[in-house]
């Protein structure tokens, strides 16, 4: 018994915790994140909340995970008739978490780059549920059979995967990002004379 005791404390403990550090990175970024002043803000040790997480790669990727849950559902409950402005949402969307406004830049999510590379939730449901979505808008705009469907909404999300690698970079401005994302992916890049 007093082991589903602890169980049960730990899970709530666990949850608060993870509350409190979405909060957290939804104020500071990644960037800043610090597990030290988490702890001072919960009133604990470092220690417990690398007992509960591992690391703050970790808890970041439950973080992102949460936030890509929300994506999903944002993406379904405005998912219209239009499969171009569908897709055209999810990017508006996906870039949002991502992407600072330029009265945001003073925190950016990270200053690595390749830190979205080096996250492994490929096999989350939740990437694959995102997948699903890109598949039925692109099934719409491009109906043939014998198209890979699944291939293009994998391409497609590393388009926009890459057009936030760019921007961590300093290469890319947000101003048109959606549609220089869409035209790229359907007309590709144009050699200029």
């Amino acid at each position: 018994m007093k082991q589903i005791i602890n169980e049960e404390l730990n899970r709530v403990k666990k949850e608060l915790y993870f509350n409190a550090a979405a909060r957290y990175f939804d104020e500071t970024g990644y960037k800043h994140f610090k597990i030290s002043d988490l702890a001072k803000e919960l009133e604990t040790s470092v220690g417990t909340i690398y007992n509960l997480f591992g690391s703050k790669e970790e808890l970041y990727v439950e973080y992102l995970i949460l936030k890509l849950e929300t994506f999903l559902v944002n993406l379904k409950s405005n998912e219209g008739s239009d499969p171009l402005e569908n897709l055209k949402t999810y990017l508006k969307y996906k870039y949002a978490i991502f992407i600072q406004t330029e009265h945001e830049r003073n925190k950016p999510i990270t200053s690595d780059p390749y830190f979205f590379h080096k996250l492994d939730i490929s096999n989350h449901s939740v990437v694959d549920e995102l997948h699903q979505y890109l598949i039925r808008q692109l099934r719409s705009l491009i109906p043939c059979k014998n198209t890979n469907h699944k291939h293009l909404a994998i391409i497609f999300k590393k388009i926009s995967d890459g057009f936030i690698e760019s921007y961590l970079y300093g290469e890319c401005q947000s101003d048109h990002i959606v549609d220089e994302t869409i035209e790229i992916f359907f007309q590709g890049v144009r050699i200029k004379n």
